[in-house]
């Protein structure tokens, strides 16, 4: 009953990371998608981008007369001469029709962490396992990792990571690697998000290699070199 009762901890743990990762995304602009049945991603998010002005934008909402031919089952109002606004397909700054909705696929690792003492007693250690897949990197760049430290109600660390990245925390070397192999890393975190273990084969100093992905939701923006193949972004 215990393993049971853990289990459903971490899958509350997991939603309340994905919630609050969702809401990040969607302060950024990015509507978010969660997959009904998950076997490869968590979150398919797309934003709208602008060709003519060559960066992400919004669509235009223009308001018109009500029109009731194009009412369907909606409410019909009163005064049929009553202003509604609508989405159009055109750039709210250019107003040219040259938006394109641009997508990313997000994977996503929520971890509690274990609290653990410290050299200070005024700082907070928790002990995370990070595990990292390389199964996840897929030969495109519109695939992410992210990895959420959950602190407590009032904060959580993100770590965004394009799928490339991973194997900078996997042995590939390793003469039975597989792709399914599911090596962890137990790392040693304070509240800030710096990372205190050393290591002898790798170093995950936080200045070398995590301050990086910290909190860098402005990787998702960054064009990727199909996108600008398939739509002709220049």
């Amino acid at each position: 009953m215990l393993r049971e009762e853990r289990e459903a901890e971490k899958r509350v743990i997991g939603l309340y990371g994905e919630m609050r990762l969702a809401m990040e995304l969607h302060k950024r602009g990015w509507q978010v998608y969660r997959a009904y049945i998950d076997e490869k991603f968590d979150f398919v998010i797309m934003k709208s981008f602008c060709e003519t002005c060559a960066k992400f934008t919004k669509p235009l909402r223009r308001k018109a007369p009500y029109n009731p031919s194009h009412a369907q089952a909606l409410p019909q109002p009163n005064d049929n001469s009553a202003i509604r606004t609508t989405v159009t397909n055109l750039c709210e700054e250019c107003e040219s029709n040259s938006l394109r909705m641009l997508v990313r696929f997000i994977q996503v690792k929520t971890s509690e962490g274990i609290p653990k003492q410290s050299r200070s007693e005024e700082e907070l250690v928790k002990e995370y396992s990070f595990h990292p897949k390389i199964r996840y990197h897929l030969a495109d760049g519109r695939v992410f990792y992210v990895w959420i430290q959950v602190w407590d109600e009032d904060h959580v660390n993100y770590y965004i990571f394009k799928t490339e990245d991973v194997e900078k925390f996997d042995d590939l070397s390793l003469p039975s690697y597989q792709i399914t192999d599911n090596q962890k890393i137990n790392l040693r975190i304070n509240r800030k998000g710096k990372v205190l273990t050393k290591s002898r084969k790798y170093s995950y100093d936080y200045n070398q290699i995590f301050e990086n992905f910290k909190d860098n939701f402005e990787l998702f923006d960054q064009l990727i070199d199909d996108e600008v193949e398939w739509y002709n972004i220049k």
